[in-house]
């Protein structure tokens, strides 16, 4: 039903989650309540006592995201998972010792028993976990309570009536507050020692005389924490990262199409910290038509595919089969080399009968990344490959590969590329070499068969030289080596793949802030299909769609 309309999908509130398989919950920002929590759990685990911690978290904080998570890797942990990770376990970072190691967070684990508590399954739920914690003999009871301030979550603990809580609270919150504590100090004293209540709230001042009126009953029982919301770049980060997980639109597709003032908006609620709610919503608000900038769109990152070896026909029928709408850069009558540049819908139309998730990350891919197809048949692949002189067809071929297009080039640069390409064709129906020599390495392909690459690569990065990057992975992303990043200091500067970050623009001037979402990249990636109609490309392709997907999914 979503892809039926052109909205920016993301969980509006925790509870909806469950929906969002690929969301991904960033704990690095939470680590540092680990002190706090380390000192309450471990007085608890070795005294048999009983803490309350008081969480404040404004709303869209991500509290209840901080309950779910903190649950679920407790569950994780007494699956297996002992082994300590404390980058992407949250339970490990706030319970682990000084020096943390399997033995350790499996014990502590083993011993406590967590859980969540939802006044919405069960009217009775704190009658139930009376009852659970009094037949209960783990060492310790982890009790989280998300929105502690609400009236389904204090009442229970006063067993007023609702009549009697409702004309209680009209005398004023502190009454409520008050019989509050006195009832949980009585219980930390009784059926809940050995437990660590830890209460949620976005009501700081509630939060406050919560832990006044426990500290009347029971000095040094309550705790108050708040919840650390991320600093404005990670936080960017983990919007970024998730609209690009969830959507069939990057970050940076949908901050392109913005207006100005709307690409302000969003720099400036990232950089209040407004939390993770707020800033989803400002991004979605940037593909509304009435947010949405006029004219041509940005240029975005490119990737170069050179297939060696195969027929300019080849080509063009793989791209029509698939109805791929393709801007020629070749000649009128191209025979041994094509070029075309594909800035609409590309990824998509590769992987035939995808998995629905496929199709999206395909789709995401191309709306932030256009491909750029160069074929060269035999005799061009053996004239790219002979030892570099200066001024050989080689050369020629290689600066062809390495041309980055704009959206922004005028029509007669495009006619002059175009006149330059069918040039190097003709040279190419006469080479400086003989015919038995491209017989001899179209032989030399059939035989190594896939490991072809160890032929060509070789040849490849002595015609590049030193001064480009071949085969290593991109700086923010090292996972994904490119067989060559094409470095250009410009101005523009041109190369790597950075991240699309309104966070590192110096102001919200619109010039620094198109600087900071400016997508620079381009990497080429060569390969060689010799079988007939490109037998096996389509694989080669999906795997590398994969791949940069992949890599906008987690950077």
């Amino acid at each position: 039903m979503a892809d039926l309309y052109d909205e920016l999908e993301f969980p509006p509130r925790a509870e909806y989650l469950d929906q969002y398989k690929n969301y991904q919950v960033d704990i690095a920002h939470w680590q540092r309540l680990a002190g706090q929590f380390q000192k309450a759990f471990r007085q608890v685990y070795a005294r048999r006592s009983a803490a309350v911690l008081l969480v404040h978290g404004p709303q869209g904080s991500g509290k209840s995201m901080f309950s779910a998570r903190l649950a679920q890797d407790h569950e994780r942990t007494r699956g297996g998972a002992f082994a300590p990770d404390l980058r992407n376990n949250l339970w490990h970072a706030l319970v682990a010792t000084d020096q943390p190691d399997e033995r350790a967070i499996e014990d502590v684990t083993r011993d406590t028993v967590l859980r969540l508590v939802d006044e919405h399954k069960s009217q009775n739920w704190l009658e139930e976990l009376r009852g659970f914690a009094t037949s209960d003999k783990s060492r310790v009871r982890l009790i989280v309570c998300d929105d502690m301030h609400k009236d389904s979550m204090m009442r229970p603990w006063t067993e007023m009536s609702p009549r009697d809580f409702y004309e209680a609270r009209q005398a004023g919150p502190d009454a409520i507050l008050a019989y509050l504590a006195e009832r949980l100090n009585d219980a930390c004293r009784h059926e809940f020692q050995r437990s660590i209540f830890v209460m949620l709230s976005n009501d700081q001042a509630w939060i406050e005389k919560l832990h006044g009126h426990l500290e009347r009953w029971y000095q040094g029982l309550s705790t108050v924490l708040t919840l650390p919301v991320p600093e404005a770049p990670t936080l960017e980060r983990i919007v970024r990262i998730n609209t690009n997980r969830l959507n069939k639109v990057s970050y940076w597709y949908c901050l392109d199409a913005a207006q100005t003032e709307q690409r302000k908006e969003v720099r400036r609620v990232l950089m209040e910290g407004s939390g993770f709610t707020s800033s989803f919503h400002a991004v979605s608000q940037s593909l509304d038509a009435a947010s949405r900038r006029m004219g041509r769109p940005g240029n975005p990152n490119v990737l170069t595919l050179v297939t060696l070896g195969s027929e300019f026909a080849e080509v063009q029928t793989f791209l029509n089969d698939r109805e791929i709408d393709a801007e020629p850069g070749h000649g009128a009558s191209p025979r041994h080399l094509g070029v075309w540049e594909m800035r609409g819908p590309w990824a998509s139309k590769i992987v035939r009968k995808p998995s629905r998730e496929l199709l999206r990350r395909a789709r995401m891919l191309e709306s932030e990344f256009m491909l750029r197809w160069v074929s060269l048949d035999m005799v061009g692949t053996y004239a790219l490959l002979q030892p570099p002189a200066a001024g050989d067809l080689g050369d020629e071929l290689l600066l062809l590969i390495l041309r980055r297009p704009s959206i922004g080039t005028l029509k007669s640069t495009r006619d002059a590329w175009r006149s330059e390409c069918a040039a190097l064709d003709t040279r190419l129906d006469n080479p400086p070499f003989a015919a038995v020599e491209v017989e001899k390495l179209f032989k030399d392909f059939m035989t190594l068969g896939q490991r072809r690459s160890t032929l060509y690569e070789p040849a490849l990065r002595h015609r590049a030289g030193a001064a480009r990057l071949f085969s290593r992975g991109f700086a923010v992303y090292a996972s994904l080596k490119p067989d060559m990043i094409v470095e250009d200091p410009g101005p523009p500067k041109h190369g790597q793949y950075a991240v699309c970050a309104l966070t590192s623009a110096d102001s919200d001037d619109p010039k620094d802030i198109a600087d900071a979402i400016r997508r620079a990249g381009h990497s080429v990636e060569f390969t060689a299909f010799l079988r007939n109609n490109l037998v096996g490309i389509e694989d080669y392709l999906r795997d590398k769609i994969e791949r940069y997907a992949g890599m906008l999914e987690s950077v």
